[in-house]
This record gives structure tokens, sequence and C-alpha cells, in this order.
């Protein structure tokens, strides 16, 4: 009888330890998953997820955990910075001049057309941002928030004004970001989160001087991204 009841709790000891693994997954540039199901691991559920590897310029690094696809809500560059202390390189100018962002058009005017302002004109700190027809370049959707790296990623549009030769301005709840597009995914432009940003935040960008999008983002979905404990398999 004891022996039996040693071998029914030296079972149950294994089966908190075990995973079933299915195929490989295709996920980031550089990071191999595998999904897994997961018996006993947090008290008597069975959880789902992927177990992940991913390899900097000197080592591999897991493995890691996640509920979903890590491609859905990150990027290499965010990867790289997170696992293997690369950061980005930036592409952007960053802004020098303060410049209230009061738009001088009226929501509830109908009958007057939108002023344009000259991207050639000299801006003075006290100048006004003009809002203009020009094309928006972010959809006002965020698909990384990252409170710890301090750093967003927002989703560009389908067809995005053209960048080249343009200085470009983003300013976070009323303090100025740097920005650049994310080289291996172009849909998305990262910014740095200025400090002491509290959400929800009004969010600006502009081209040459002129606002291209204005819109408040409410902070649902910012995280701190942490790297998990290695975990032991059979």
């Amino acid at each position: 009888m004891q022996k039996k009841l040693k071998l029914v709790v030296f079972s149950a000891f294994l089966l908190t330890m075990c995973r079933e693994y299915a195929a490989p997954v295709s996920t980031i540039d550089g990071m191999s998953c595998r999904a897994y199901t997961a018996y006993l691991e947090e008290g008597l559920r069975t959880s789902k997820g992927l177990e992940c590897y991913y390899t900097c310029p000197d080592e591999i690094v897991g493995p890691l955990n996640f509920m979903a696809d890590p491609a859905l809500s990150a990027t290499k560059e965010d990867l790289d910075r997170e696992y293997c202390g690369i950061a980005p390189e930036w592409t952007a100018t960053p802004v020098s001049t303060s410049i209230a962002l009061t738009p001088t058009v009226s929501l509830t005017s109908t009958a007057s057309p939108i002023p344009t302002a000259s991207a050639t004109s000299p801006a003075s700190p006290t100048a006004e941002l003009v809002l203009t027809s020009q094309p928006s370049l972010l959809t006002g959707r965020v698909t990384m928030c990252d409170t710890g790296a301090a750093l967003i990623s927002f989703r560009i549009v389908d067809t995005p004004p053209d960048l080249i030769g343009k200085t470009l301005t983003t300013q976070i709840d009323a303090q100025e970001s740097t920005c650049y597009n994310n080289p291996t995914n172009p849909s998305l432009m990262t910014c740095t989160i200025p400090a002491d940003v509290t959400f929800p935040a009004r969010v600006i960008v502009s081209l040459d001087g002129l606002v291209v999008n204005d819109f408040t983002f409410d902070g649902i979905g910012c995280i701190q991204i942490t790297t998990p404990l290695p975990t032991t398999t059979p």
C-alpha cells in the first residue's frame, strides 16, 4: 500500500513538470517557437501557449513563454532590445523648437475651407501648427506599448505620405517624442514615450510643421515587458 502511494505521488510530480508539444510555429525572424500544452503548471489547470527561443548575436535566450504569437505585439527590434540589449537606431530628427499645438481650425466649422501653412515659412517658438487636408500618417491603432522601455508602436496607414526630405515631429501628452520607421516592419512607426506621460494622452504628429495626426490614446494594453524565468521541461 505504501509503495502504491509513493508511485501516485511521484506520477503527480512528473505531471507538474511536463508539457506536450506540437509542430514548430513560424514567427519573428530569429525566434523559434513551438506550441505547448502544460499540465498542472498553474495548480489544477491545463494551459496552452508558445515556448520560444530567441537568437541573439552571442547567445540563444530561452525558453521564453508567450500566450500568443509575439509577432502580434512586438517587432524584431523590440526583441533585440529586450533580450539582446541592442538599442534601435533612430532615424528621425528630434524637435528642438517648442511649438504650441492649438489648432486654428474650429471643429464645428463647416462653411469655411481648412487653412494651410507654407512648409517654407520660418517658425517661431510661439507659432501655431495648422491642421491641413494632407493625408494622415497613422491609423491611430497601437500595436505595442512598453512602459518599461518607454517605447510605443503605431500602425501606419496603407498609403502614407512621402517622408523623404521632411521633418517628422511627434508629441505625446504635450511632450516631444522621437520616432523612427521600423525597418523590419515598415507598417509601424515606433516612438519613445516621454517621461511622466499619463494616459489617456494626446498624440500629435506633423510633417514640416503641418499636423497630419491628432488623436488620443487611452493607454489600454500598455505593459512592462519582462523576461520570463527559465522553466524545466522533461
